[in-house]
This record gives C-alpha cells, sequence and structure tokens, in this order.
C-alpha cells in the first residue's frame, strides 16, 4: 500500500467474501470491491449506503465512487486511503519496555491516538457508528509526522446509522461498541495486551474505554479532548506526578491563554504583514471587549514576538481615576521606549539619539518637556520660543510624529499599545490620532484597547469619534472583538488548572459557567473563591479535586458581578490590608511605594482638620504591599518600586469599600499630602495628581479661603496642561475652577460677586478657558463666555485675549463677515478705526500717507526701531495680523489700508513682531499691486532681515511664505523660490505655524508647477500636502490647492474629462458652490483659472473664454505666480477667440494681457520672456503677419529651453505646429507636433499626449 509504487492493479487483501484489488483511473488510484460470495452482498451495499448518504463529506471516511460489475460480479468501487493500516505500523513499530526516556516515542502514539479518536468522533458528528473498530480497519498517513498525520477509517461493512431510540441518561449506548474498539486499539497503540508499564493517564485512558470503571467514557469526543490535553500538557498528564504536586494550589497558569487562537492569529498577522512589507501608513489594531475578557493578555501576546525580531513594544494604560491628567499612558510608554534604547549597544544609542535630534531640531525641549525620560537619551535641551494656543498643539504634534518616525526609521518596528482608550483624555486622543494617520510613518503599529462596558458609544463617546475619524483616514485597521469564551474553553481551563480531564471536572465548569458565562476574569476570581471558601479542595486519598456543585451555587448566587465577589475577598483580609489597598485604589490603577506610605503620613489636615488618616510606617506599607502581591491583587512592574492592580475589578472593589463621604476625604487627604510634598521638593511634577485629588474631595471643603486655594491650584494645573498643549484637560480644570469660584453654575447672575472679590483670577479663568475652547474646537461655546467676559472687564487690553478668540472662532465657523466686524470694533476701541467702505481713492489717500512717513528712512532706520512700548498699539498691531488673512479672502479690497496702517504704527511707536510680517505685505502691495516690483523686493527683504534678526521663528514661516511666494519671482527665476518656501513649510510645521506652513505649501506647489517640474513627483507631493492639510484641519488652503491638484490629475489623466475639475480632489460645481458660501474669493477664482488653463490647453476656447469673463469681472487673483500664469492663458485664450469670433473685445482683453506681461518681462525675463514671445506670435498671426509669427513662435521655443520651463516649451512647440497646419505645411507641423508630445510626455501630461495625437490625426498632418 505505499504511494510510490507504479500505477497497476494489484490485490490488496482476499478473502471468502470479497477481493479487493487497487486500480488507476484518470490517474488516480481507487479500490474495487468484488462481491466472492453472496452472503456477503448486504455488507457490500451497507458500506456503500452508508458512505454515500451519511460520510460523504467526512473527512475520516473514504468516499463512495459507484456501484458496478467486474467480470459478471457485482462490486463497488472507493477512494483509495493512502498510508499504512495500524495494524502494519505496530509490527513495524514494537513497544518499548518502558516509556520513561522515549517521551519521543510515547508523544508520536499519543499524536496517533488523538487522530483516531478525532475520526471516531467525526463518524459520529455524521450519525454512524462503526461497530468493527480494530487496527486492520485504521489507514494512518504519517507522510507529515505524527502530530499532523491524518486517519481515514475503513470497511464500514457493520456500520449502522445511530438512532437516538437508543439513548439512556442522556447517553446514546449504541456508540459503546465503537468506545469498547477504541479502548482495544489504544490498549495495542500503548500497551500491547503486556504489564508495560505507561503513564496513569494513559492506563486510566484504556481502561475507561474498555467500561473497565465507574468513569467509563460516554462519548468518542471526550476521548479526543483527553488527549489532546495530554499532548498539551504533557508534564501533567504524560508524566506521573506525586500527590503533592497534583495537590498544589492553583497557579492559573500564567501565560497560557484559552479560546484565542483566532484572535491570535490576526493579531500576529497584522504584526507580520507590516513588518514583511510595510505599508503606506501606520498599522491600526483595535481591541475591543468586556472587561475581563482577556484583552490585554493577548497584547502581550504580541510581546514577544516583537522582542524576537528586535522591535520595540511599548505600553501604557489610561487611568479611569485620572481621566483629567494629560498624555498618563503615552508619556509611560514613550518613557518605556527611552529605556529600552539606552539598554542598545552604545553604537545604536548613538545612531537613535542622532536621528531624533534631527527630528526635533532645536525644538527638543517641547518632547523633553512631556517626556523626561527622553533626556537619558538626547541630553538637556535649550529653550525654546513660547507658542500659544493652536500653534502650540500643532508644534507638539508635528515633534511627536517625528520622534517616533526617527526611531522607527532608524531601527525595526515600533508596536505602541495603550490600554483601556475609553479613559483617555482629549489631549491623547488626539495625538494618537494624529500619530496612526501619519502616512510618512511605515514602520509604526498602534494596538488600542478599550472596553465596550464601560461607555464608550460609536455614537458620543470621545475615544469611539476619534477612532472614527481614524478610520476615515487610514485604510490599515484590524479590528479584534473580544468575547466570553464559549463554555467548552472554560471546561479546558479548569481540567488544566485541576489537573484534571475534561469528563471530570464539567459538573464543577458547568456551574461557575452559570455564573460568569465564560468572562475569564471573573472565572479565575471564582475558582479562587471557591479554594479560599473551601468549597474546592484537593482529596488525597483519591488524588484528584472534589466539590459539591449544590453548594457552591448556592454560595456564589449571592454574588452580582465580580467586584461583589472581589469585595468579599478582600474584606475577609486584614484591617490593614483593606486600608493599603483602599489607598491605593484611590490613587489609581497604577500606583508607588513612596505615594502610598504618604498618603498614610500622620497628622491632621489645615484644610480638614477633623479627618485623621491611619498611620503607617514605609516599612509596614512594604509588607502590606508585598502581601497584596502574594493574595493576587496587585503586582510588580518593570518599574522598581511601582504596581499595578492585577485588574480593573480589584481596584475597583477595593475603591467600593469606601463609602462617598469616606472616599471624599482620602481624597483631599492624599491630594493636600501630595501638593505639600511637591511644595517641599519645589517641583510640579505632582501638580496634576494632587489638584486631581483635592478636586475629588471639593464637596467637603467649606471655608471660602480654602476653596480659592483650590481654584488657583486648578488654575496653575490648567496652565501647566495648556503648556503641553492638552487643551481637553486644561477646559476641565478651568471648567472645575469657575465651578468653585462661582458656587455652581457661572450663568446664574446671583454668582457673579467673584467678578468683585476675584477679579484677576475670574478673568484669566474664563479667559483662559475661551481660548482652551478654541483650541479643543467646541466653538459653539466661546460666544457666551466672551460676553460675560465684556460685561466685566474693566479695559479693553482686559477683553483683549477673548476678543482674539472670538474672531478666531466666527472666522472658524465660516462667519468672515462677522469675524471681521468684531475685529473693526476692537480696533476703534484702540484707537484704530477704520472706515466702513473702501473707495480707490480712500486707498490711495492712505498710501500716499504711508509713502511720506516712510521718505528718506533708509534699510538701516528701518532695521533699527526702537521697541514698541505702547500697550495699545501693540494690541491693534496684533488685531490686525491676525484678521488679515480673513480680510484677504473676504474683503480683499481693506488689505492695503490694513498694511498700510500697520507700516505707520511701526514708524511711530517702535517695532515688534508683528512689523516684519507689516513690511512684508507693503513690498507685495508694492510689486503685485503697484508695478513697483524693486520697491518691493526691497521691503521683503528688509522684512526677511528683522524676523532673522529677531529670531521670531514663529514670523519667520509667515515671512518667507509672503516674501517668496508675492514678491521675489518678479524680480528672480521662480525656481530659486522654490527651496525657500521649503523652508518655511518646514519651519511653520515646526514651531506650530501650520496654517502659514499649509500656505507655503501650496506656493511650493503653484510655483512648481509654473516652472514646469514633472508632474508625477508634484502630484505625489500635492497629496502629501493635501492629507496635512486634512489632519491639522486647515481649511483655507485646502480649497486654494484642490484646483491646482485635480487640474494636474487631469493632465496626467487621471480622470474621465480632462476639462472639468472633477475627480479624485474635488467636483468642480460643488467646490465653487462652497468656496462662494465660505466667502473664499480666492479659491474660488484659483478654480476659474484652473478651468481657464485646462480648456484652452485642451482646445475648448469657448469654454475658457466664459471663466476668462468671470476673472475679469474681479480685480488680480492674488498677489501670487499664478497671476502670472492666469494672464498668460487669459492672454492665448483671448488671442485664439479674437482669431476665431473677429470679436474687438477679445482682442483687447488679449493685448491688455500681453502687455502686462511684457512689463514683467523687463524685471523678470526668465520667468516671462518665452511666454511674452509666445503671445507676441499669436498676436502677430491675429496681424496675418506670418513671418513676424513664426520667428516669434522659434523665440519662444528658444528662450523656454534657456530658461528650464519645460511646459512653455512645449505650448510653444504645438502653436507654431498648428500654425504650420494652418498653413498647409505638413511635414514642419507634424514635427513641431511630435516634438510638444514628447515634451508634455516628460512633462507628465499624458492626456494632453493623446490630445495631440488625436489632433494630428484629425488635421490630416503627415510625416512627408
Amino acid at each position: 500500500m505505499s504511494r510510490n509504487e507504479t500505477p497497476s492493479s494489484r490485490v490488496v487483501h482476499n478473502s471468502d467474501t470479497f477481493c479487493i484489488e487497487r486500480k488507476y483511473e484518470g490517474g488516480q488510484a481507487i479500490i474495487s470491491k468484488v462481491l466472492v460470495d453472496i452472503q456477503g452482498l448486504s455488507y457490500l451495499y451497507n458500506e456503500y449506503n452508508i458512505l454515500r448518504t451519511f460520510l460523504s463529506e467526512c473527512e475520516a471516511a473514504r468516499g463512495a465512487i459507484r456501484k458496478g460489475r467486474i467480470d459478471g460480479k457485482l462490486a463497488t468501487f472507493l477512494e483509495w486511503a493512502e498510508g499504512d493500516s495500524l495494524e502494519e505500523w505496530l509490527q513495524q513499530n514494537p513497544h518499548p519496555a518502558s516509556y520513561e526516556g522515549e517521551i519521543e516515542d510515547l508523544m508520536n502514539r499519543v499524536n496517533i491516538a488523538q487522530a483516531i479518536a478525532q475520526a471516531v468522533s467525526q463518524v459520529h458528528e455524521k450519525g454512524v457508528v462503526h461497530n468493527d473498530l480494530t487496527p486492520g480497519n485504521i489507514i494512518i498517513d504519517l507522510e507529515r509526522g505524527a502530530a499532523s498525520c491524518r486517519i481515514k477509517l475503513i470497511d464500514f461493512a457493520h456500520a449502522e446509522k445511530i438512532d437516538d431510540a437508543n439513548m439512556a441518561d442522556g447517553v446514546n449506548v449504541q456508540v459503546n461498541s465503537d468506545l469498547t474498539g477504541l479502548g482495544y486499539v489504544c490498549n495495542d497503540l500503548f500497551l500491547g495486551g503486556s504489564d508495560r508499564k505507561a503513564p496513569e493517564s494513559i492506563v486510566a485512558l484504556v481502561a475507561d474505554l474498555l467500561q473497565l470503571t465507574n468513569r467509563a467514557y460516554t462519548s468518542s469526543e471526550d476521548a479526543n479532548l483527553d488527549l489532546k490535553q495530554m499532548l498539551d500538557l504533557p508534564e501533567m498528564f504524560l508524566v506521573d506526578r506525586s500527590t503533592e504536586d497534583m495537590s498544589r494550589d492553583l497557579n492559573l497558569l500564567p501565560g497560557k491563554m484559552y479560546g484565542r487562537d483566532k484572535e491570535r492569529a490576526v493579531l500576529i498577522d497584522a504584526y507580520r504583514r507590516i513588518r514583511d512589507k510595510p505599508g503606506d501608513s501606520p498599522e491600526v489594531i483595535l481591541i475591543s471587549g468586556d472587561s475581563g475578557t482577556g484583552k490585554s493578555s493577548l497584547v502581550n501576546e504580541l510581546r514577544w514576538e516583537v522582542e524576537a525580531n528586535g522591535g520595540y513594544f511599548i505600553s501604557g494604560k489610561f487611568d479611569h481615576l485620572r481621566r483629567v491628567q494629560p498624555y498618563t499612558a503615552l508619556i509611560t510608554a514613550c518613557g518605556q521606549l527611552c529605556d529600552l534604547i539606552l539598554e542598545m549597544h552604545p553604537s545604536t544609542v548613538e545612531e537613535l539619539r542622532s536621528a531624533i535630534k534631527e527630528a526635533v531640531g532645536d525644538q527638543g525641549r517641547v518632547l523633553t518637556d512631556l517626556i523626561p525620560s527622553l533626556v537619558k537619551v538626547i541630553g538637556e535641551q535649550p529653550k525654546v520660543d513660547d507658542a500659544s494656543g493652536i500653534d502650540a498643539h500643532n508644534r507638539l504634534v508635528f515633534l511627536f510624529r517625528g520622534f517616533v518616525r526617527s526611531i522607527s526609521k532608524a531601527s525595526t518596528l515600533v508596536v505602541m499599545s495603550l490600554i483601556d482608550l475609553q479613559w483617555a483624555d482629549g489631549a491623547s486622543l488626539h495625538l494618537i490620532r494624529m500619530l496612526v494617520t501619519d502616512s510618512a510613518n511605515h514602520s509604526f503599529i498602534f494596538i488600542g484597547v478599550y472596553q465596550q462596558d464601560n461607555g464608550v458609544s460609536f455614537n458620543t463617546h470621545p475615544a469611539a469619534l476619534a477612532l472614527g475619524e481614524v478610520r476615515k483616514r487610514n485604510d490599515n485597521i484590524t479590528d479584534i472583538k473580544m468575547g466570553n469564551l464559549p463554555i467548552q474553553d472554560v471546561h479546558r481551563f479548569v481540567s488544566d488548572e485541576l489537573g484534571m480531564q475534561i469528563r471530570f471536572i464539567r459538573s464543577l465548569t458547568n456551574v461557575v459557567y452559570e455564573k460568569t458565562s465564560g468572562n475569564m476574569f471573573f472565572v479565575i476570581q471564582v475558582l479562587l473563591y471557591l479554594r479560599n471558601e473551601r468549597l474546592l479542595c484537593f482529596d488525597h486519598d483519591a488524588c484528584a479535586w472534589e466539590w459539591d456543585e449544590h453548594l457552591i451555587r448556592a454560595k456564589i448566587s449571592r454574588f452580582d458581578n465580580v467586584r461583589d465577589l472581589v469585595a468579599n475577598k478582600i474584606l475577609k483580609c486584614s484591617a490593614n490590608m483593606q486600608n493599603i489597598l483602599s489607598v491605593a485604589a484611590t490613587i489609581g490603577s497604577y500606583f508607588d511605594e513612596d505615594t502610598v506610605t504618604l498618603a498614610t503620613k500622620d497628622g491632621e489636615s489645615v484644610w480638614f482638620p477633623s479627618r485623621q488618616i491611619l498611620s503607617f510606617r514605609k516599612k509596614e506599607v512594604l509588607a502590606i504591599i508585598h502581601a497584596c502581591v502574594r493574595e493576587g491583587f496587585v503586582r510588580t512592574t518593570k518599574t522598581e518600586h511601582k504596581y499595578k492592580f492585577v485588574h480593573d475589578s480589584i481596584q475597583e472593589a477595593a475603591f467600593s469599600l469606601l463609602s462617598l463621604e469616606e472616599s471624599r476625604r482620602l481624597h483631599l487627604h492624599i491630594g493636600l499630602l501630595a501638593f505639600e510634598k511637591a511644595r517641599e521638593d519645589k517641583t510640579e511634577t505632582l501638580l496634576f495628581f494632587a489638584v486631581d485629588q483635592l478636586n475629588k474631595g471639593s464637596q467637603l471643603i467649606e471655608r471660602q479661603q480654602r476653596k480659592i486655594e483650590l481654584v488657583n491650584l486648578n488654575l496653575r494645573a490648567a496652565q501647566k496642561a495648556i503648556k503641553s498643549s492638552a487643551f481637553g484637560p486644561a477646559t476641565e480644570y478651568l471648567e472645575t475652577g469657575i465651578e468653585l469660584l462661582c458656587d455652581g453654575d457661572w450663568k446664574d447672575n446671583s454668582h457673579d460677586h467673584h467678578w468683585e472679590s476675584e477679579y484677576n483670577l475670574s478673568l484669566e479663568l474664563f479667559t483662559s478657558l475661551v481660548e482652551c475652547l478654541y483650541c479643543t474646537g467646541q466653538l459653539d461655546q466661546i460666544e457666551e463666555l466672551v460676553k460675560e467676559i465684556f460685561q466685566n472687564a474693566y479695559s479693553f487690553p482686559d477683553k483683549q485675549r477673548a476678543h482674539l478668540c472670538l474672531s478666531k472662532c466666527l472666522t472658524g465657523l465660516g462667519r468672515l463677515d462677522e469675524a471681521i466686524d468684531v475685529a473693526f470694533n476692537g480696533l476703534a476701541q484702540v484707537g484704530e478705526k477704520f472706515p466702513r467702505s473702501v473707495t480707490t481713492k480712500a486707498v490711495v489717500i492712505d498710501l500716499l500717507r504711508t509713502k511720506f512717513v516712510l521718505a528718506g528712512k533708509s534699510d538701516k532706520d528701518l532695521g533699527s526701531l526702537p521697541p514698541m512700548k505702547n500697550e495699545e498699539k501693540l494690541i491693534a498691531m496684533k488685531i490686525m495680523s491676525d484678521i488679515g488673512p480673513t480680510l484677504f479672502f473676504s474683503r480683499p479690497e481693506y488689505v492695503p489700508l490694513l498694511v498700510f496702517r500697520l507700516v505707520r504704527l511701526s514708524l511711530k511707536f517702535g517695532s515688534c513682531n508683528e512689523t516684519a510680517n507689516a513690511l512684508a505685505a507693503y513690498g507685495l502691495i508694492l510689486g503685485s499691486g503697484l508695478g513697483q516690483y524693486k520697491s518691493g523686493y526691497r521691503f521683503g527683504q528688509l522684512a526677511l532681515t528683522l524676523a532673522r534678526r529677531d529670531k521670531t521663528r514663529e514670523w519667520l514661516a509667515y515671512v518667507y511664505m509672503l516674501v517668496y511666494s508675492s514678491i521675489n519671482h518678479w524680480v528672480m527665476h521662480i525656481e530659486n523660490t522654490i527651496e525657500p518656501l521649503r523652508y518655511s513649510q518646514s519651519i511653520g510645521m515646526e514651531t506650530g505655524a501650520v496654517e502659514f506652513a499649509c500656505y507655503s505649501a501650496c506656493a511650493i506647489s503653484i510655483h512648481s508647477f509654473v516652472k514646469g517640474e514633472l508632474l508625477s513627483p508634484l502630484e505625489h507631493e500635492m497629496q502629501m500636502f493635501s492629507k496635512q492639510m486634512i489632519e491639522y484641519s486647515i481649511e483655507v488652503p485646502q480649497g486654494v490647492l484642490a484646483p491646482l491638484h485635480q487640474c494636474v490629475l487631469n493632465l496626467m489623466g487621471h480622470s474621465e474629462d480632462p476639462l472639468k475639475l472633477t475627480g479624485e480632489v474635488m467636483n468642480e460645481d460643488m467646490q465653487i458652490a462652497l468656496m462662494k458660501e465660505q466667502s473664499n474669493k480666492h479659491a474660488e477664482l484659483g478654480i476659474y483659472m484652473n478651468v481657464v488653463w485646462l480648456a484652452y490647453l485642451f482646445g475648448d476656447y469657448t469654454r475658457a473664454g466664459e471663466f476668462v469673463d468671470k476673472l475679469v469681472e474681479e480685480s488680480e487673483v492674488g498677489s501670487q505666480a499664478e497671476e502670472l500664469l492666469k494672464t498668460f492663458y487669459c492672454g492665448l485664450t483671448c488671442f485664439a477667440l479674437a482669431k476665431d469670433t473677429n470679436d474687438r473685445k477679445w482682442r483687447k482683453l488679449a493685448m491688455k494681457d500681453l502687455k502686462k506681461i511684457k512689463k514683467w518681462s523687463k524685471l523678470s525675463p526668465f520667468n516671462c520672456l518665452q511666454k511674452l514671445l509666445l503671445l507676441k506670435a499669436e498676436a502677430a498671426v491675429l496681424g496675418r503677419r506670418y513671418s513676424k509669427a513664426e520667428k516669434y513662435y522659434y523665440d519662444a521655443i528658444k528662450f523656454s529651453q534657456k530658461h528650464g520651463f519645460l511646459n512653455d516649451e512645449a505650448i510653444a512647440h504645438e502653436r507654431l505646429g498648428m500654425f504650420h497646419a494652418e498653413r498647409n505645411n505638413d511635414k514642419a507641423a507634424f514635427d513641431q507636433l511630435s516634438s510638444a508630445t514628447e515634451l508634455y510626455k516628460k512633462w507628465g501630461a499624458h492626456a494632453k499626449v493623446e490630445h495631440i495625437k488625436k489632433k494630428i490625426r484629425n488635421s490630416g498632418v503627415r510625416n512627408k
């Protein structure tokens, strides 16, 4: 029966009843079973019918193919079963004299026995009993080894359909024949009928199968499970153990998981997927489930895999008792990362140190203040400029991303696991979201674990909303949902734990399962309770555990949940242990020896003198904590002297021992001692902890003076949180402070006396709250708070911060006109009024006034202005600078007046941070607005000098953006503006000035497009810029970039209609409507420009003309390089329409555009000359000066090449080709259009390539 025999027929069995022969059909081995004696007919057809009817899909039986005849004799044809019979295998593999020292042989036999038992169980599941189980009727295939052997049961001649009528006491006695047969098979396999010594469990298995004991098997599946258990735990079941070992205390088999093979496989596969082939963004694994289902244990399964592959596995846990404290879990995880780095080889540490320093630049102090452990890696960092509000938050996000990215790149994978996301603060959730949507980090895995039974609703909970945002922006997400275990896994767990086989512990497990529903933590606690109550005991005489399921059911019925069960256990501990556990639970899920010792310090509180706390010496505290570890309440951590509760339920149970008043008193006491400790140490490391504790006990504070002290502490905590950009937690501290200050709701007018008694405190609390609400996007609450401040503030300087926030809030809500009105109102209050409307005359007069005060001022004079000290004018400069971008997009006619005012105030009162911006904007107006490009360049350079001199990095991004996007390209090659703009974008991201960084990104994209940079890398960069804008919620630049991005995609051929700005990035009609709704005129006109470009390039001059009309109706598009491109393409369009329609309107508009570019060419020939020459060529064609036109075309080509404008060169070749085609010069036309095709192809404009090819076909141009 060897698989290697040649494919010829042979007899494999011959008897008086049947002749069985191996045959081949279609290259496949089969057997024919030929009836020799008619008395075997019923057996022949019984086997065939059983196989065909009941076992056709059973892997343990071979298939029945057909009935037939051979040489006139009845026969059946069956599938061939590869392998040897067990009978043959036993002859070839005799038993050892003893299994001692023959563990490999024993394991092989157990593997074979388990596979046989599983095969029998499969047959029984199909409703069939074999009735003739012998070693000769079992085929074993050991090609893949004993651990993976395959079994086929043969000869079903005596098989029967199982009849439910044979049930007795819930057991079908019809299967007993197979169980007995299995017993004889196992006896032959292990014992061979001799007195050979075998493990007790094997001897018992054989005896119980042979029905020789009162523990007889009732199903083949039980035998299968018992054998599986022997294979999984050979040290427990295949080695004879002593009574002492069998009666050991429950140790809960640390490190072993039950029933989670599928979840573990999904987790490991997700890790290996990104390890082996990184994607385009971090991998996200979300594990959810009820408390106690083993989520944290599952995560730990991955730890070993990561560390074995040289990766970094770090973790942190959010605490429901410390929810207000920002970044707790992230700080813990990053601290672990720093410790892991320091454990590496010195050369690796140096490599990572360099990578981190390069990523954070000179802003590293922002991260070391947040993650103290980072100092040990990169050293002390220099002080950084303060940033406020959203800029501070954006800076932190940028640096944190860079930090994680630098390690992920410089080493292997970083895997960060954060437990209990449902308790995470808002700042942490936002930072997590930005980490996992960082498309530049391909070597980072985030594992988020959260409980579904703690209020995580996918509609309202902050964690759920954050995860929802992640799902929108990252496709690499794996969800793992953890439910309770099915009863068979609980059977297996209890069986392994007690060292007893499953069939013996079912009565116990059934009772436990009834109470726990398979919640693993609850199961463990119930078992511990039963052991402690001696309801589960070891019988030394019987060498087995025993119990009374009826008594157990009665005892555990009084506990509604696991917390009650654990609380009951704690109540049976000593009073001292109860006290220490309650104190530890009040501190949080993590605690250290010093904090517990501090919290149990004797003495009266000056805040609450009536409260006395039990006192323990440190030595006593340590002894009790170690006892708690032994009892299984807490466990040690990797950090020395630090502990954590084994499970949240234990912490909750310990805390539940306190009454509400007792918990408040304890919170108050711990908070006060922590604050006093922080004051003694002159550090604020315990500030958040102390304030949280005091707030939880604040209802017991009666003296107003003490309340005010706590209000001040909340303000300090909020300010510290703001410093680390944790605006969500800061909001909670501020709201708590206001509630304490007002004795309730601040909206209740009867509580506004605090404005008189605590004016400065009230002003700072309310103003800071407004700023935090703005930074967290809770804009709907700001107006009412600002109104409260305006009603009670003494002066406008006191209102200024709230005023700025209100203006920004209205801008954020899209209410641009209201935002401008608010800003103008504030300016009026500091003596800087603006007119209700703007006329050209007013602008001219204001310009002349500004030029007058600037007259005679040298660069040295302007660069050495004294610092501005007038408080009101400083406020005015700030308001005007902040409202400038909004005016530019909504009321551009006011921009010149605003800029002139900023310049004059600087000259009169001195310079400040905004002076450089004002000079840059003034240079923009002189250049782009008035055509005084050299003067504009002068003021732009002066602005750069001031910004660099004053080292105002947050304004450097703005000044660079303005100068290089709107001024310098008029007097230098546009290519030389791109790198400075990249610097502006980089500085903006580093310092948190993300909005300016995004405007710089728009300018980079526009200048690169004008320059004719290759479209594919440009589109990739634009895609990255677009993602950044979406991630940081910077909407206005998104509106500016989107039309150009879609235009590039259209040119590349990635849209259905190249003429229509509709595709992957935007929908033309919807985007126009949205920009109108948002009053974003600049972006709206940007759409019109891009439509003109595409319509002209693809030959739809009518559509191009329609949008030229829209552009003509408005003032200049803007001060950026697209004004040059707009003028160029509008000019080309108008010349084309003038030629097609003979309408003087188009000729007049075309000549106007030509004159503009002619003027610009004198200053910037490298950017404009080739465009001017091409327009001149079109003008000459219109005037029928054809020889002149041809010369201009060739000159345009020459200077496009010289100045490096690939796109201009392509257009010039195309226009020259069409010029020749119209003159019937086919050879010249073909050559020029072919050149244009090659250039467009090189540029990446594949849609345009196809357009020209079609044009060549339609025009009939030939290369001849």
